[in-house]
């Protein structure tokens, strides 16, 4: 088996068959199934691929924030990016609770958390 790696040793990419340039030549992890689904957080380690739980919850976070700021474009974005004439229907209170919700969702990375929609935008 060859394994490209990043320059900690985490696998970038691999090939079962085949010269890869630049690659490293080792052997097949013990647990192959569970490389084959999350290659991306084993690290070589002395020849061997060592598997990195760390690495793999950081990798899922990772993509939840990718998720969450998606859906902030598209849940958020479409409703805060209203013009003037939106704006100067809405209550003070309305308005109030918008921002709320905007500032939420612009900390959504951090805190993690889908903001509740205000109910009168439903």
């Amino acid at each position: 088996m060859q394994v490209i790696t990043d320059e900690q040793g985490f696998v970038l990419s691999f090939a079962f068959i085949g010269n890869m340039v630049g690659a490293t030549e080792i052997p097949e992890p013990e647990d192959l199934e569970l490389f084959l689904h999350q290659f991306y957080a084993f690290q070589l380690s002395d020849g061997k691929l060592i598997y990195n739980s760390a690495a793999y919850e950081s990798h899922v976070l990772e993509e939840t924030k990718v998720e969450y700021r998606r859906r902030r474009e598209t849940e958020c974005f479409s409703i805060i990016n209203r013009g003037q004439l939106w704006y100067e229907g809405i209550t003070l209170t309305q308005l109030i609770e918008l921002r709320q919700w905007y500032k939420a969702w612009l900390n959504v990375t951090e805190t993690m958390v889908i903001p509740e929609k205000p109910e009168w935008l439903e």
